[in-house]
This record gives C-alpha cells, structure tokens and sequence, in this order.
C-alpha cells in the first residue's frame, strides 16, 4: 500500500478517536466511510502491482551498468505514462501543493470531512497513475524492481554528469564515481526529458 494511502487512514482515525457526542453524524460516520474507500485504494493499489507480468528478483547486469536497451525501455515506458496521465500530473502536483499550504497555514482550521475529500482525491489520482504504470510496464517487459533499478540508474548518471562538471580540473579526492563514462554519454542526450519526466518518480511512478 502507499505511504499516501496509509497516511490517509492514520489522519482519519486519529481524528476519529478524539470525537464524541454529535461528533458522529458531523465527524465519525463521514470518517468511517472514507477509511472504508482508503481501505479499498489501498487493495485496489496491491492488485495492480500483483497484474505487473515479469515477477521475481531482478539482477542488475554483471557489471552493474545500465544497458542502452534498458535505457531507451525506460523512456518508452516513462513517455506511454505521461501520454495516459494527461492532465494527471499537473492535477497531482496542484493537489498536493494546495494540501500542503493549508497544512502549513496555522491560522486555518482543517475540518476531518475536508482532510478526508483531499486525500481521497489525491489517492484516486494515484491510483491512476499506477494504472498507467502497471500497462507501461508490462508493454516493456519491465518487472517493479528492474523498472526501479534503471530510473535509479538514468538520474545517478545525470547526477553524475553534474558532480564531475563542479569538480572541473580539481582532484576528486573523496569523490567515488558510480557509473561509468559510457553510461553518462548515454543518458546525457536526454537529460531534459529525464528531468522532465522525474514527476513521476517523485510521485512513485
């Protein structure tokens, strides 16, 4: 289950234990039925990852690079997510933005039923986006974890291109490089459509 998802179950009965009284018909019942959604998000969320066709442990290459094939699978699995997300990644990230401004607005008085329809709103968007990554995945023979593996891989490597860019011609005493030349000339001609699609793996897509 995601962290988001279990984080919206915590929220509502926490809320949920410091009611009484008439707190049910206005607080409780409202609650209750939104735990009983998140519930199901979070089942719906655990079927989806169950659908991905390659399963199994994923063993990274013998010398631990990422291939250009698995590179160019990624873009392609990366660009089919976006297409099926139109509009669903500028939603996301506005949601939560607006969620966290009034969080962080001290003066403004959140009310459960209001807490409650943001998550939701914000899980429902999530799951579509995992929808989205269930079919880029199995249309690129990806599994979860080779899929994690070669995007963690594509922006070690662009941060990489960053890291021996600020060392320029000074010693890199302590600096231990992790992925080699030829990995980092792969990925630097996308450097902006990796940048641009990193959305989605802040989201955990």
């Amino acid at each position: 289950m995601p962290k988001i998802l279990v984080g919206c179950l915590v929220i509502v009965l926490l809320l949920v234990v410091g009611g009484a009284g008439t707190a049910w018909f206005m607080f409780i019942k409202p609650a209750a039925d939104y735990a009983t959604e998140f519930t199901r998000m979070g089942q719906e969320f655990t079927e989806l990852e169950r659908s991905i066709r390659q399963t199994g442990p994923y063993q990274p290459p013998a010398d631990g690079q990422m291939t250009e094939d698995q590179l160019e699978r990624l873009l392609a699995a990366q660009r089919q997510m976006r297409a099926g997300m139109t509009g669903e990644l500028e939603r996301l990230e506005a949601r939560f933005e607006q969620m966290q401004a009034q969080v962080d607005d001290e003066d403004r008085d959140l009310r459960l039923r209001e807490i409650a329809e943001a998550y939701r709103e914000l899980g429902g968007l999530l799951l579509e986006g995992k929808r989205n990554q269930v079919r880029a995945l199995n249309d690129n023979g990806f599994s979860m974890q080779e899929y994690a593996w070669v995007r963690h891989q594509a922006y070690l490597a662009l941060g990489e291109q960053v890291a021996v860019a600020a060392f320029g011609d000074q010693p890199a005493v302590n600096y231990q490089r992790r992925v080699s030349d030829e990995v980092i000339a792969m990925v630097e001609p996308h450097r902006e459509e990796l940048l641009e699609n990193h959305v989605l793996a802040w989201f955990g897509l």
